[in-house]
């Protein structure tokens, strides 16, 4: 079979591999999409903190059951499904306690785990969904960014606020599928801070307002949710220390180990702070309702129009770094 493999740095090179061997309790699945992941870019950028080239990436995919061992959660052959690509250890206390996601010692495919963007991969059966009837493949590569963004949404219901109006900071695939999960379902005012023109352009098409710095939004002293998808200490210090200051921040953006909040200026204006890791697999079937509803439409408006093929895996990945077309870029595997 193929598979891709980040070699070095900006560089891919498709492998000719073995196919994988069906074991007990997996399936082999036969990968149609998967889609192109911020945390991915960091390893083909050589900067990702604990995976380098070589790698096998891919982990937002779907494709169809080939073969399946006893164990089959109802699951068959020809199954059309949905990856999760989080494997939990089952040990630890958080995988004990029903958070697989806070994991001390999880692995996830793409990672520490061979990715998707080859031929075919092997899946535990617990890490399979089935797609509903109304959705499709290729609509089905957004479950796994939509379950981060029900996910962290759900999180918003563990505190009590006033808040009617939203700020997300960063309008990449999340922030953008954040923003419209929230105008679609809860009817709130929803803001952006972006400075990406090509980000900024997609985002305004897509109905939203959208600014550079949190002092130009037109909130009249309004308290909001906020939600921090950029990674960027500087973003994260002007949200904490804005006045008034959000009710709530959820942060999703991955930052440097060595940075931390500024506990003062939090606790001086009572911010709730809220932490967001990844997703459960109820998240995902979440998603996949969603994804089968007539929302779905909305949601793909960020896909970009282009889908590559598996042999033209660095165009698509040079393509998501420059965020020109859209946010969510697509290989296709299979048909």
């Amino acid at each position: 079979m193929r598979k891709a493999v980040i070699v070095e740095p900006y560089r891919f090179e498709i492998h000719e591999a073995p196919s994988p061997n069906l074991q007990e309790g997996f399936a082999i699945v036969q990968v149609a999409y998967c889609g192109v992941c911020g945390s991915e870019l960091h390893v083909y950028e050589g900067k990702h903190p604990k995976v380098k080239p070589p790698a096998n990436p891919g982990h937002e995919a779907v494709g169809t059951i080939q073969q399946i061992a006893s164990g089959t959660n109802g699951l068959k052959v020809g199954d059309q499904v949905a990856i999760v690509p989080l494997v939990g250890c089952q040990e630890c206390d958080y995988c004990k306690l029903g958070y697989p996601n806070l994991c001390k010692d999880r692995k996830v495919v793409g990672f520490q785990l061979p990715g998707c963007l080859a031929d075919e991969v092997a899946i535990p059966v617990d890490n399979l969904i089935k797609l509903p009837e109304n959705c499709e493949l290729v609509e089905g590569a957004l479950l796994e960014p939509m379950a981060v963004v029900v996910h962290s949404v759900g999180l918003l219901d563990r505190v009590a606020h006033r808040a009617k109006s939203v700020v997300i900071a960063g309008a990449g695939t999340i922030g953008i599928l954040i923003g419209l999960f929230l105008k679609e379902t809860k009817g709130l005012n929803v803001y952006f801070l972006e400075i990406n023109p090509q980000r900024k352009k997609l985002t305004e098409n897509l109905g939203f307002k959208v600014y550079q710095r949190i002092e130009d939004l037109p909130l009249q002293g309004e308290r909001t949710v906020a939600f921090e998808c950029t990674g960027n200490k500087m973003v994260l210090d002007s949200l904490v220390t804005h006045d008034p200051a959000p009710e709530v921040l959820v942060i999703l953006g991955t930052f440097e180990k060595t940075l931390g909040l500024n506990i003062f200026e939090m606790c001086k204006r009572e911010t709730f702070i809220i932490g967001s890791q990844m997703y459960t697999k109820q998240d995902l079937e979440k998603a996949a309702e969603i994804m089968a509803s007539p929302l779905k439409d909305r949601f793909k408006a960020i896909l970009v129009e282009r889908i590559y093929s598996l042999a033209e895996s660095k165009e698509a990945f040079d393509e998501a770094l420059s965020s020109k077309n859209g946010t969510k870029v697509l290989i296709q595997v299979n048909l």
